[in-house]
C-alpha cells in the first residue's frame, strides 16, 4: 500500500531542529527562519553533537559569516515572496532594508557564492510559489497581482522559459494526476 503525503519543509525542519536542541538540553530561541540564538555558555561536546544530529537529516550548521549572509539573503527572498502579497518597492530596497546592508556588496557576494545572480534566484522562487499557487486553483491574473509580474503574458512567458511548459499546460498535466491517484 502506498501513501501519499504532503509537508511543508519550513516546518519539518524547524520540528526537527526543535527536537534535536530539547533532545540535547540546549536552551535555545527560534528567532527567524534559519536563525536560532542558542546559550552563551553551550559545551563544544554539545555543539558537536548537535551538527551530527541535524547532519543526518541533511541540516547543516553554517559556521563562516559568508555562508550564514547567502544563507540569510536566501531567506529573506524566500519570505518576500511567500507574504500574502509581495512588497511594490524595488527588491534591491526590500532587501537592503532587510539584511540592513548595501544591495550591491549583497549582490556581489551572492553571485560569487551560488553562480547565479539574486535576480535568477527570485525568478526560480516565484515560480515555485506559482506552481504551488496554480495547483491551489488561483488564476493566472490573481497570481500575476499577487506576484507584481507587468502582466498574464510576463508571467507566462517567465513560467514557460523557467519550466519549459506554459500555467496551463503545467495545471493540465498536475490536474491529471490527482484524477489518476483519485480514482485507482
Amino acid at each position: 500500500m502506498k501513501i501519499y503525503i504532503k509537508y511543508d519543509i519550513n516546518v519539518a525542519c524547524r520540528m526537527i531542529v526543535q527536537d534535536q536542541l530539547e533532545l540535547l538540553g540546549i536552551d535555545y530561541t527560534i528567532q527567524d527562519l534559519g536563525e536560532i540564538q542558542v546559550g552563551e555558555n553551550v559545551p563544544d561536546d554539545l555543539m558537536k553533537a548537535l551538527q551530527i544530529n541535524l547532519k543526518r537529516y541533511g541540516i547543516l550548521i553554517l559556521s563562516d559569516q559568508k555562508s550564514q549572509l547567502i544563507q540569510r539573503i536566501k531567506n529573506t527572498i524566500l519570505e518576500m515572496i511567500n507574504q500574502d502579497k509581495l512588497p511594490m518597492s524595488k527588491i534591491s530596497l526590500y532587501l537592503a532594508e532587510k539584511l540592513q546592508m548595501n544591495y550591491s556588496y549583497v549582490s556581489t557576494l551572492f553571485s560569487e557564492y551560488t553562480q547565479s545572480s539574486i535576480e535568477n534566484y527570485i525568478i526560480m522562487q516565484k515560480i515555485e510559489r506559482v506552481k504551488k499557487l496554480l495547483l491551489q486553483d488561483i488564476s493566472l491574473t490573481e497570481i500575476s497581482y499577487l506576484l507584481n509580474y507587468s502582466s498574464v503574458a510576463h508571467l507566462s512567458g517567465q513560467f514557460k522559459k523557467t519550466t519549459g511548459l506554459s500555467p496551463s499546460v503545467f495545471k493540465k498535466i498536475i490536474d491529471g494526476r490527482k484524477k489518476r491517484i483519485f480514482t485507482t
